[in-house]
């Protein structure tokens, strides 16, 4: 099924499952209902399950009716926010790729994780070595080699003039750019997005400060390594 690639002390592998490949899964039920799962953060485990923030889209569905349908592949716990075509929600996971995960002290699932009608099953999971090691094992029986369960290299381009981010401003960042707060006309206030994540407002405010901060920084230090390229 491949290596498990190095980052650091801390190690992370990608699979991918193709929607024809997991058709024997729980969580192929959850395509009927959305277009797209993405998963925002991770909340540690609720009775015996994995919990965590996701966006949802859709094409126009009343999450309370569909919300028995699912209780196989998501258990949607609050509605968070609720726009026209796409959700935030928190739900718990009893799918039983998620729950070999939980179960394993030494690793986690990390964005980016998704599931779409479009593309089937990915998910980033970190962890050490050995816990890695553990959860490929049970992963590859039950999602057998035939199925082409494959490792990935990691998707996210580099930004050519943004430095790396902590890992929870980068969720928290991501989440501001997902909601609309720096679209024109702004359509989410700080609030909003601690309500979705589950933190202060005032710990939102000092993550986008610093991050705006890091970043522009980065962006300016880049332009003027760039003019003095191509002065030369």
């Amino acid at each position: 099924m491949g290596g498990i690639k190095s980052s650091g002390k801390m190690r992370y592998f990608q699979i991918r499952i193709l929607p024809e490949q997991g058709k024997h899964l729980p969580g192929h039920l959850i395509t009927k209902y959305f277009t797209k799962l993405e998963m925002i953060n991770g909340t540690g485990v609720v009775d015996s399950l994995p919990s965590c923030i996701v966006k949802v889209e859709h094409e126009g569905l009343d999450l309370v009716q569909i919300g028995e349908d699912l209780r196989e592949s998501l258990i949607i716990d609050k509605v968070l926010l609720e726009g026209e075509g796409f959700a935030y929600l928190r739900v718990k996971t009893p799918g039983p790729i998620q729950q070999i995960i939980a179960a394993e002290d030494e690793a986690w699932i990390m964005p980016p994780t998704s599931l779409s009608r479009e593309n089937g099953f990915f998910m980033t999971i970190h962890g050490t070595p050995d816990g890695l090691k553990r959860v490929k094992d049970k992963l590859e029986v039950l999602v057998p080699k035939k199925m082409d369960m494959r490792i990935s290299k990691m998707i996210i381009a580099d930004w050519m003039s943004a430095p790396n981010l902590p890992e929870r401003r980068t969720v928290v960042v991501q989440t501001a750019v997902d909601m609309g707060y720096y679209s024109v006309p702004r359509r989410c206030n700080q609030n909003d997005i601690a309500d979705v994540l589950g933190l202060k407002q005032g710990t939102v405010a000092e993550h986008l400060q610093n991050a705006e901060s890091v970043i522009i920084n980065s962006w300016s230090d880049h332009m003027v390594l760039s003019e003095s390229i191509e002065g030369n």
